[in-house]
């Protein structure tokens, strides 16, 4: 407590003392005067509960913060992203489509615009790990592998981000619908589902869509296992947008 505080509790303490004395000796003596040196009294009385209030929040929060401190502080966070083995290409062999490739960053519900890690029992119902999260917001995680994904395929001639300087054929443009642990009575999966269209930025005209879902059960009911299940959840999702994309381009093998 500091000195100033201190000094300010002593003081009203002596002037409720003064002014009790006041009334008890020469209580006839003084008529309004005694009325006055009441409200007074109770002015700081007032000041002093205001005080002793401030007094006691600061204590509390000091001995919260001692206890974290006792504790160990606030949890560390953890960070996560997704990660599985690439095929070999997946051409088989075939020359690559003569032409670019476009993939434009993905859309998502706004419930994946959160780096935390999400985990679900219910559609209508979105809950947090808050110190499990992942490097980005899901819907550019998912923009990454993608691209890389489709690059490394040997497909296309050239995958790159768009828009951007390189002339493309095709634009592939997505949204994120879900991304999460789903939680199902005793078991837990790790989830992952989206759309894709693809375009002709010359005309817009929409040549393509599909969709793509994927329920992989957790090994370990952990945050870390949650994640490997997501990643081949994820892994799942894109072989199968391959195989579309090839079937539309009629790529006879394009998994093997």
């Amino acid at each position: 407590m500091k000195m100033s505080q201190m000094a300010c509790l002593c003081h009203s303490g002596r002037i409720l003392l003064q002014f009790k004395r006041i009334l008890r000796n020469k209580k006839d003596s003084y008529g309004m005067t005694v009325v006055a040196a009441t409200a007074s009294v109770q002015n700081e009385k007032l000041k002093a509960r205001s005080f002793e209030k401030q007094l006691s929040s600061g204590f509390f929060l000091f001995a919260f913060c001692g206890l974290l401190s006792a504790c160990g502080g606030v949890p560390e966070t953890y960070y996560y992203t997704l990660a599985f083995e690439q095929n070999a290409p997946l051409n088989d062999g075939h020359t690559p489509l003569p032409f670019a490739l476009g993939v434009e960053k993905f859309q998502s519900e706004t419930i994946y615009d959160d780096d935390r890690i999400i985990y679900r029992d219910s559609p209508f119902e979105v809950k947090y790990y808050f110190y499990r999260r992942w490097v980005a917001p899901p819907r550019h995680l998912i923009t990454e592998k993608v691209l890389s994904y489709l690059a490394d395929t040997g497909l296309f001639e050239k995958v790159t981000m768009h828009p951007s300087t390189v002339n493309v054929k095709y634009v592939l443009s997505g949204r994120l619908l879900a991304f999460e642990e789903w939680d199902e009575q005793n078991n837990w999966y790790g989830k992952v589902a989206f759309k894709a269209s693809l375009y002709e930025p010359a005309t817009q005209r929409v040549v393509w869509n599909g969709r793509f879902e994927h329920l992989q059960p957790v090994a370990k009911k952990i945050p870390s296992a949650v994640v490997e299940a997501m990643s081949v959840s994820m892994k799942k999702c894109l072989d199968d947008l391959a195989r579309s994309l090839g079937k539309e381009f009629n790529v006879q093998k394009m998994i093997p």
